[in-house]
């Protein structure tokens, strides 16, 4: 299984657009296939710049050292590489279904941590300290956006950047429904959704109050408030699709080689973009393993 995975990966990474900073030694290929060796095998990036840790034939291309992963990591160019790899990846997959869900997924860490950047925030019913993966996935699981953000970031304003991400890419598919919890329930993802042809659905945190007369309402949440808190129906379907994206949180992390928590090496901010972007990328790699061909 490791070893088909690999073969995957390896698929993938040929299928990058050559790309290297001004006077780089390594191609950016050659810096993520360093980074998704340590993340298959829960090891510290040090490790996989060790030869003596790959087998011969899985990559025969010179390894960097660790001080040059390190500084390589930083690049805002490996973010985007990152999702080019999973729409390689998802490229031959089933079709954009017609529903959308955006969640979190809290990552705490110690909280006698020294990262500065990890601050506490709402995570999984409690406050935490850490960060947070955020996700746009359509409900066959096909992932539209992620970001990774430090815990205290709001939901509803990282949502906004993902569905306007998604937009720019032109993956979103036009007049889809968007599902969000009570933490989406905000005018400014209402309006950001409408924008991108979405319709957001969100339930109020206090079902059956009144509104806020000073502040305007948009009208897509006048309908999903109606659609909640009158048709329980239409609650029942909702509870249902919105279970997708607790499903894709859940495979994600209940494997072997999964995103189960941070590991002590994974602090900072850029530091954990880069392996939680490793672990969506390795995920994907096994949930479309029976849609593309890995032949060269």
């Amino acid at each position: 299984m490791e070893r088909e995975l690999w073969r995957r990966i390896v698929w993938a990474l040929k299928r990058l657009p050559r790309r290297s900073p001004l006077r780089g030694v390594y191609s950016n290929r050659q810096i993520l296939a360093v980074l998704l060796w340590a993340a298959m095998h829960d090891r510290a990036v040090s490790w996989a710049c060790d030869r003596r840790n790959w087998p011969v034939q899985a990559w025969r291309r010179r390894l960097p050292d660790q001080s040059t992963m390190s500084r390589r990591l930083r690049d805002a160019a490996l973010l985007e590489d990152f999702e080019r790899l999973v729409a390689i990846l998802q490229c031959r997959g089933p079709a954009a279904g017609s529903t959308l869900i955006v969640d979190g997924k809290p990552l705490a860490v110690s909280e006698f941590t020294a990262d500065h950047e990890a601050v506490t925030g709402w995570g999984a019913g409690r406050h935490a300290k850490g960060y947070k993966l955020h996700a746009l996935i359509d409900d066959t699981r096909r992932l539209m956006a992620w970001e990774v953000r430090p815990m205290k970031d709001s939901e509803q304003a990282v949502a906004c950047v993902l569905v306007s991400r998604a937009a720019a890419r032109g993956v979103l598919p036009q007049g889809a429904t968007l599902l969000g919890d009570a933490n989406y329930d905000s005018r400014h993802l209402y309006a950001a959704a409408d924008t991108a042809g979405l319709r957001l659905i969100a339930p109020r945190r206090l079902p059956g109050t009144g509104f806020d007369k000073a502040r305007p309402i948009h009208p897509d949440r006048l309908q999903a408030i109606a659609a909640m808190e009158n048709d329980p129906g239409f609650a029942r379907r909702f509870r249902s699709h919105r279970a997708t994206i607790e499903r894709y949180f859940g495979a994600l992390a209940t494997v072997g080689g999964g995103l189960h928590a941070l590991p002590s090496w994974a602090r900072r901010l850029h530091r954990v973009r880069a392996w939680v972007g490793a672990k969506v990328v390795l995920h994907t790699a096994r949930s479309t393993s029976g849609n593309t061909s890995v032949a060269a």
